[in-house]
């Protein structure tokens, strides 16, 4: 073998090993939906639950446009999608977190608004019953089956594994439960004929991975635990770096032990921007918030996050 086709083949092997391009460039996430209401656009509807316009653009400049989550009420979407100026119809398509009413429930009118088909990703286990005792048992899953979804425009994609929605965008699928500290009580559901506790394993997430920032990490509410879904997210996407983290994270009835070991995780990955929302809770808001300053952002009805 002479030198030079030595020499071609170590570049054809180093050519191999180097990282494409990742295909985000920027990322725009609107809040169609949330617990709070906007002290500057007091007309924006807020309800207890969540939903997120999630916009990237590549590095070609196409858009790719998700919904995550549909929140409680679709006239409430309907009508803060209107007053934003967003175009619902652009929707690629529809990301659903878990299968709580709070997050699944203006699915069907939405998908009639947009009026194509369009993919539902969710979990196999996101219409199973949901249910908890508060204080009497209370039924709190989505009103609708898969039928629904169907022949409302909805194409659902229901996976245990992540679901790659374009490059650099995927679900995580089913988080695995890996810390000491978060842990999911309080939630019931029926399986095989036998009722027992919840532990949502239908929870999933949504990330995209931006080109020279690092992963941004959507959360619907996190049941998973929010330091699982970040380290699961770092696994499957093989990138270390977090950008961002976003959404709720289930710390509102959370005692202080959960909260401290949550914050000092968040910190240990040093993320740019943290944006609690929704189920975070103000207790634990405050505690992020002392601890990031002003890289934390709490989100409410109407905000936009440029990413």
């Amino acid at each position: 073998m002479s030198q030079n086709q030595l020499i071609n083949i170590i570049k054809f092997k180093l050519k191999l090993r180097i990282k494409p391009k990742m295909a985000i460039k920027s990322v725009q996430v609107s809040v169609l939906l949330e617990d709070t209401k906007n002290i500057v656009n007091t007309k924006l509807e807020a309800y207890h639950g969540l939903s997120f316009l999630v916009t990237a653009t590549t590095i070609e400049d196409n858009k790719v446009t998700v919904l995550m989550d549909t929140g409680p009420s679709p006239d409430a979407l309907l009508i803060n999608a209107d007053i934003l100026g967003v175009n619902l119809q652009a929707v690629d398509s529809i990301v659903l977190s878990h299968g709580h009413y709070d997050h699944t429930g203006g699915l069907i009118k939405i998908l009639k608004h947009i009026e194509k088909r369009t993919p539902v990703i969710g979990h196999p286990m996101l219409f199973d019953p949901k249910l908890k005792i508060m204080p009497s048992l209370k039924f709190i899953g989505s009103s609708f089956n898969l039928s629904y979804v169907e022949s409302a425009g909805g194409i659902p994609l229901l996976a245990r594994n992540p679901v790659k929605i374009a490059g650099g965008i995927t679900t995580t699928g089913e988080v695995p439960r890996i810390t000491n500290f978060e842990d999911i009580s309080g939630f019931w559901t029926i399986k095989n004929t036998t009722f027992l506790e919840d532990v949502m394993i239908d929870d999933q997430s949504l990330i995209i991975d931006v080109e020279n920032k690092g992963l941004v990490v959507v959360a619907g509410c996190a049941h998973s635990g929010i330091i699982n879904t970040i380290k699961y997210a770092q696994k499957i996407t093989q990138n270390r770096r977090i950008y961002s983290v976003l959404g709720g994270f289930h710390l509102a009835s959370s005692d202080d032990h959960k909260i401290k070991s949550t914050v000092a995780e968040l910190k240990y990955f040093n993320p740019k921007i943290v944006a609690p929302c929704h189920c975070t809770g103000k207790k634990a808001t405050k505690a992020i918030s002392g601890v990031f300053e002003s890289r934390c952002c709490p989100l409410h009805t109407g905000d936009v996050i440029n990413l």
